[in-house]
């Protein structure tokens, strides 16, 4: 899967996990691991912080998938396991 094509769903604080987003962290092995990605998701999510985001990505992905990535971890319908595979997997795609 091609995440910088993916269409996110709409933005809001009661968002589901989207299975193609988790389906796809799972294979590229997001979901309950310890990569960098995961352990930044981890820092973001408890003590906030900032990106050294790829110079190399689009300005629409960069705005979709960072306004995603923000809902998504302020979503009350995940589970922290979903969050954690779902954030990381995007942070790969983003991030340095």
């Amino acid at each position: 899967m091609d995440i910088t094509k993916y269409t996110f769903n709409e933005l809001s604080v009661t968002m589901p996990t989207d299975p193609k987003l988790l389906n796809e962290a799972i294979s590229r092995g997001f979901y309950n691991n310890h990569t960098k990605y995961n352990k930044l998701f981890s820092t973001l999510f408890f003590d906030g912080g900032t990106l050294d985001f790829k110079e190399d990505i689009s300005i629409q992905f960069k705005a979709n998938a960072t306004m995603y990535l923000k809902s998504f971890m302020r979503s009350m319908i995940p589970s922290h396991g979903e969050k954690d595979a779902i954030c990381a997997l995007l942070l790969s795609e983003l991030v340095n």
